[in-house]
């Protein structure tokens, strides 16, 4: 739904193209065949059909509809467009004549699957919201009849579950559903609860909206207001047991999604005011060198374990801390990164954005695109553990492998997008892109290097401006037109964009060159002290590891305190984005390392600094 309070627009799908050699296209069709060209849909809705009523596991048709919706998007893969249209007629098949979508028996709903009512139902409408959206902006003969028989089964499901959750008699109050979290789980069905009121502009959907807001999200306090007041995301219903804690990172930031959408919808400035302030205290509190964030410690010990916020920048060295950053962390955080970027227009959402791609989200997926790690870690080898997951027709999926694929689905939607001023350039890698008639084809050296060149196209004269990220990490940023040096202009309303004025005709090329800036980064303080003064070695966005394929990493690695330090750029073979030679040892892109997933490549991350000789 695009509003009129957003400064970037996501591009119709089918706008953003990569070149096949690139890193973002292969990781998209890696996933679209390993996994979801794989899984059956029909296995998935099986928890439906049978009221299975099994923690959760009805979160999978949902997560994977949604991911299958974006990525078919990209790829306009015919055979997945049939398997979703498939998998839409099952679930409508299933669903109840008076709306009822549950894996729960009637005697336990709306709290039934162990408390995971709720938040499966959220999951089957995100699902279907996802397949309504790509199938309304496509130009087939049957896209009209089947949105209408999609939001039909959408508003019915809705009506079904207001029918027994808010305020009044027999119905449930939403902070008292939910299996861990004090409602927070249950609460996230907030997104898609304004997103259906966008398609129906029933007035109950909106008051059903407006019920889970005033409830504040969490049984134990009302936690947009204490975001909104400043308290720290680690202490929300904080008890003063740390075994008890229910600070679930996930879950949490799905509510903000949701509080962002209902902002659209309402214009309530306090509503943006707490949206931003979850961000400004994550960015600050939470979120690591690779883009993701909590962990099993060392501060919330509750259910959900390496999963919670833990004032993980801080601890992100901390060898105490085992399981971290999941990878349903990292997608979420991207997800809604991508809310703030479309509402505000900033840069430093778009930077973050950027970040958890290169480095946690594809790392964590294994090279046969069927599974993605649960918990990354900075050292070790890739790691197979997993806290829930089920076995589906065949296929072990988790909540991360099914999660997984749509980080990857909103890559093309973020790198590329548009304003009312015209095309964003949010990502410098090889595209080719369409914002309405204009077309821009997009050649670029990064992460190697800082240059990108734009060709435009499409037409013989276009009005519209051009805006381009200016990342945190770049020095020297200069903008040629037809090889000439020009200016641009830093508008306001734009933050950390440079506006290169149109107008642009036929053929006109705009390069921008930048350096990149490397970056040695010292951990600490953490609460252990074998965490504190630890270094860790970037490339612009991207982190860099060794890899005991390559060189030794047991050693420790030479620091002479220069922060900036200057990297020999070298080629090594398993690298996909970046290898250097620092120190005496060679590093890769930390998404490549550990990439056989086995014992036979260790890599270290966080780095052990040399000690000066004190003899």
């Amino acid at each position: 739904m695009r509003s009129r309070t957003d400064k970037f627009y996501i591009l119709p799908p089918g706008s953003v193209r990569f070149p096949a050699d690139s890193i973002f296209d292969k990781k998209l069709r890696l996933v679209e065949s390993g996994l979801l060209k794989t899984l059956d849909f029909r296995a998935l809705s099986g928890f439906y059909r049978e009221k299975r009523n099994q923690f959760a596991a009805g979160e999978f048709w949902g997560k994977i509809m949604r991911a299958s919706a974006v990525i078919y998007g990209y790829t306009r893969d015919g055979w997945l467009l049939d398997k979703m249209r498939a998998a839409v007629d099952d679930i409508i098949a299933i669903q109840g004549p008076d709306g009822e979508i549950s894996t729960a028996p009637r005697s336990e709903q709306p709290n039934g699957s162990s408390g995971a009512d709720l938040w499966e139902r959220k999951y089957v409408m995100l699902g279907l919201l996802g397949y309504h959206d790509v199938v309304k902006a496509s130009d087939f003969s049957w896209a009209e009849a089947e949105c209408e028989r999609v939001k039909k089964a959408l508003f019915a499901l809705l009506d079904y579950t207001i029918s027994q959750v808010g305020e009044g008699e027999g119905r449930r109050d939403i902070l008292s559903t939910g299996w861990a979290f004090c409602g927070i789980e249950s609460s996230s069905i907030l997104e898609p609860v304004v997103r259906t009121y966008g398609l129906s502009g029933d007035p109950r959907h909106l008051q059903f909206a407006e019920y889970i807001v005033r409830r504040g999200g969490c049984g134990r306090e009302n936690m947009f207001e204490a975001i909104r007041s400043g308290k720290s995301p680690y202490l929300i219903g904080n008890n003063g047991n740390p075994k008890e804690s229910i600070a679930k990172a996930y879950e949490m930031m799905s509510c903000f999604e949701g509080l962002v959408e209902f902002y659209r919808v309402t214009k309530r400035e306090e509503d943006r005011k707490a949206a931003l302030e979850l961000y400004k205290k994550l960015v600050a509190e939470e979120i690591t060198y690779l883009g993701s964030g909590g962990a099993d410690g060392p501060f919330n010990l509750g259910p959900g374990t390496g999963e919670q916020w833990n004032l993980t920048a801080q601890e992100q060295a901390n060898p105490g801390l085992d399981l971290m950053m999941e990878t349903c962390v990292t997608v979420t955080w991207m997800k809604y990164c991508l809310q703030l970027l479309r509402l505000e227009g900033d840069s430093g959402t778009a930077d973050n954005i950027e970040l958890s791609a290169y480095n946690a989200l594809i790392a964590a997926l294994r090279p046969d695109g069927m599974f993605f790690e649960y918990f990354p870690r900075f050292n070790g080898v890739r790691n197979p553990r997993v806290n829930f997951s089920y076995n589906v027709g065949g296929f072990d999926l988790s909540c991360c492998t099914a999660n997984g694929p749509m980080g990857l689905g909103l890559i093309p939607s973020a790198a590329f997008m548009q304003s009312d001023r015209g095309p964003v350039v949010n990502f410098f890698t090889d595209a080719f892109v369409r914002c309405g008639k204009m077309t821009l084809d997009v050649r670029s050296s990064f992460p190697e290097e800082g240059k990108i060149s734009v060709t435009v196209g499409g037409g013989a004269f276009f009005s519209a401006d051009i805006l381009f990220r200016i990342p945190w990490y770049a020095r020297n940023f200069t903008v040629y037109r037809d090889g000439e040096k020009a200016g641009y202009d830093i508008d306001g309303n734009y933050p950390g964009y440079a506006l290169v004025r149109g107008p642009f005709g036929q053929d006109m090329t705009v390069d921008v060159e930048f350096e990149i800036v490397d970056r040695v980064e010292i951990s600490g303080p953490s609460v252990d002290l074998a965490g504190t003064g630890l270094v860790l070695l970037r490339h612009g966005p991207v982190a860099l590891s060794r890899d005991s394929r390559y060189t030794d990493t047991d050693a420790p690695v030479p620091f002479d305190g220069d922060p900036e330090p200057k990297l020999a750029s070298s080629r090594v073979p398993g690298a996909a984005l970046f290898s250097c030679e620092y120190g005496g040892h060679t590093w890769i892109d930390y998404a490549s390392a550990g990439g056989t997933w086995d014992g036979s490549s260790r890599f270290v991350t966080w780095n052990r600094p040399e000690r000066p000789d004190t003899d």
